[in-house]
């Protein structure tokens, strides 16, 4: 099934996915992932979930801790080179690559132990929608860490040519998204801060035991 109603039009269609085939070194891997997976700090055994996992590059990081991953995005592009990139993990037992997005996950309700995701909030297009799924799959106790870079910050080194992305996109507002998990039986915070030595939007957040 495709996933086109929860996807802005400039994510959608060929010149979308040149465009992520362009930005390749990025998408790789980054600090940002690094700095996330750091974040959720992924135990041996655990269940989590990457939302708009991409070409994998935390979902990867996860695994080769020991914790399951499931790997998911709506892109078939995205989902095929991640799923190449899992062929050559030695966690490649643990990682599952699926179609969905934040509106629509592919996981049980209750069943993931930490979930996150990376520049990808502003995809999201329901965002009601969006976090009531997130709600739903995370287990008493599950945490998540949502983090956007701020590109609107004049910190921010690419400032100058994405200062403006939000503007085709969904706005991010941290405190806004805290209260909105907090009114579903999750105690989250939302900040402006540093992540990875850039600036960024972050949420974090732990569903009641």
């Amino acid at each position: 099934m495709g996933h086109d109603h929860h996807r802005h039009d400039h994510d959608k269609g060929f010149m979308a996915n040149v465009h992520w085939l362009l930005k390749i070194h990025k998408f790789w891997q980054a600090d940002t992932n690094r700095a996330i997976v750091d974040m959720v700090d992924p135990q041996p055994g655990e269940n989590l979930l990457d939302i708009g996992a991409g070409m994998g590059p935390a979902t990867v990081l996860a695994a080769a801790r020991g914790a399951s991953v499931v790997a998911v995005d709506p892109s078939g592009l995205m989902r095929s080179i991640c799923g190449m990139r899992r062929l050559f993990q030695r966690a490649r037992s643990r990682i599952t690559v699926e179609s969905g997005t934040a509106e629509s996950l592919p996981v049980a309700g209750g069943s993931i132990d930490a979930l996150w995701t990376v520049n990808s909030v502003h995809h999201w297009v329901d965002l009601d929608l969006a976090f009531a799924e997130l709600a739903r799959v995370l287990a008493p106790g599950g945490r998540l860490v949502l983090m956007d870079e701020d590109f609107t910050h004049p910190d921010h080194p690419r400032h100058e040519t994405h200062h403006d992305h939000e503007d085709e996109m969904t706005a991010v507002h941290v405190e806004a998204i805290a209260e909105a998990l907090c009114g579903l039986d999750l105690e989250a915070t939302g900040q402006k801060t540093l992540a990875a030595g850039v600036p960024v939007k972050l949420v974090r957040a732990t569903k009641s035991a």
